[in-house]
């Protein structure tokens, strides 16, 4: 009569690293592709949310939630939105990343909204190691000190840090910052302008699983409207305030550049001003639109940001 015996996967694999003397995180090191830390830095300054889209989380299947489904104003995901978040944060375009996949750092955090579409929060790793992030004690040791070398950011509740005892000392750098390689706002045509903000009851339509993040972003912008009005303290509060209250002798972008420097004391203003101008890459939506020289609120949410309050400095 046969006896079973358990055999553990991560253990032989543990044993048999640590007898050939192999260390994976150095692949994970070498192999890694993540966000500049300024793409994390200016969207938490400006916007008050390390996630970009803070209303989106993973699904819990054994809570019998659904991708696509949307409960208490959260929105249910898979994995969509954090791979979409984290390539255009780094400046990539889907079809152009072949072979990652995007990775949380920190333990269970993709089901919580502040933190499943956190840039600090998520790396893209090769297919072959993306596994290896949730079961290898070193590689998420190291994953997760580099996170916080990087960003100077972690989840709530996460204690100090400590240097692993292996710690690779070779990294891939960080992906250039897209607001740097890339300033200019996308050009609309008003016969083609989208109006895709909301709908007349103000729900948010379904998104199209082909391009969510894109679809995302055009669909909640008046809710981010609605939550920027809210807080004075925000820099994107102030440079909206700005072009709000100038709607009849608008800025041009040089001034208006110039004065959100003053109000914001903000290293890359015309990067902010330039994201509020398109909801292409690493952008917060088309809350602004250049007529000529000057900016102007976008006329599909003209109406609401002038029913809202805006605190001018």
């Amino acid at each position: 009569m046969s006896t079973l015996t358990k055999i553990d996967a991560n253990e032989l694999l543990a044993k048999s690293l640590e007898k050939n003397n192999i260390h994976l995180s150095v692949l994970v090191a070498e192999t890694s592709l993540w966000a500049h830390p300024d793409v994390h830095n200016n969207r938490l300054a400006d916007t008050g949310s390390a996630a970009m889209f803070p209303k989106v989380r993973r699904a819990r299947a054994g809570h019998n939630e659904k991708r696509g489904e949307t409960v208490n104003e959260i929105k249910f995901d898979d994995n969509t939105y954090a791979n979409n978040a984290i390539k255009r944060a780094c400046g990539l375009k889907r079809k152009a990343v072949i072979g990652f996949e995007a990775c949380h750092i920190w333990p269970l955090t993709c089901y919580d909204e502040r933190y499943h579409t956190a840039i600090a929060n998520i790396v893209l790793l090769p297919r072959a190691l993306a596994s290896l992030s949730d079961h290898n004690d070193e590689i998420k040791k190291s994953l997760q000190y580099r996170a916080f070398e990087l960003y100077n950011w972690k989840p709530d509740g996460v204690p100090d840090l400590v240097k692993p005892n292996f710690y690779p000392t070779s990294w891939s750098a960080p992906q250039p910052d897209p607001d740097c390689r890339a300033s200019q706002p996308e050009k609309t045509s008003s016969h083609k302008r989208s109006h895709k903000v909301k709908d007349a009851a103000g729900s948010v339509p379904s998104v199209n699983s082909d391009d969510p993040t894109s679809q995302e972003l055009d669909r909640e912008l008046s809710d981010r409207i609605k939550n920027w009005a809210k807080k004075p303290e925000l820099n994107v509060h102030k440079i909206i305030a700005l072009v709000a209250a100038r709607q009849h002798s608008p800025f041009n972008r040089d001034e208006l550049i110039t004065e959100a420097e003053k109000v914001t004391k903000s290293k890359n203003p015309a990067g902010a001003i330039a994201s509020l101008q398109t909801n292409s890459g690493n952008a917060y939506g088309k809350a602004f639109i250049a007529e000529g020289e000057n900016i102007l609120i976008h006329p599909d949410v003209r109406t609401l940001v002038s029913s809202l309050k805006w605190k001018v400095e």
